[in-house]
């Protein structure tokens, strides 16, 4: 009788032990790929920090080669573009500054744009982090557009080289 038993459950540790590693496999990959995602949010965050704190410092008319400077693309999560970064000059209302002529215009009416400047954003739009393997159902396809990231912070020289006792008259500025 006991024998009898023992044959008919003698399959059973292995269909135990094959349903207990698919569920934990299936955890420890659906937390890996949870990993993935968070690290991507922790680097946007630091890649805005990186290009508003540049833009603080860098030349006004630099604002559209910020987003390829090396400082800034080492922080790019997977499938990100230049064009999901936007650098903005904004016065101190929060309201952006139309920059858009600026290199057209007469020195005086530059002095008196430039002077309306108070902070500077950086901030990531339309950006979807693609899921992979089995976290794909998420979104539509895997896709998951991600929230707006931006970093605000107050204008410091914006480009302007105040000239040291060292200097020579060479005038050339370098740039950022």
């Amino acid at each position: 009788m006991i024998k009898q038993r023992r044959n008919k459950q003698k399959g059973i540790t292995i269909i135990e032990f094959t349903l207990i590693v698919l569920t934990v496999m299936l955890m420890l990959i659906g937390i890996i790929e949870i990993g993935r995602y968070v690290f991507s949010l922790q680097m946007m965050n630091e890649m805005t920090r990186k290009a508003a704190r540049l833009a603080t410092v860098c030349y006004v008319l630099d604002q559209n080669e910020i987003p390829t400077m090396d400082e800034v693309v080492e922080n790019y999560p997977a499938d990100f573009e230049a064009e999901n970064l936007v650098i903005e000059y904004l016065d101190s209302s929060g309201t952006a500054v139309d920059l858009t002529n600026y290199g057209a215009l007469s020195a005086e009416a530059q002095g008196s744009l430039f002077a309306t400047i108070r902070f500077v954003r950086a901030r990531v739009i339309n950006y979807q982090y693609q899921f992979n393997g089995l976290l794909s159902f998420i979104g539509t396809s895997g896709l998951l557009t991600m929230p707006e990231f931006q970093t605000t912070l107050p204008a410091e020289s914006l480009g302007v080289v105040r000239p040291r006792e060292d200097d020579d008259d060479s005038g050339v500025i370098i740039d950022c």
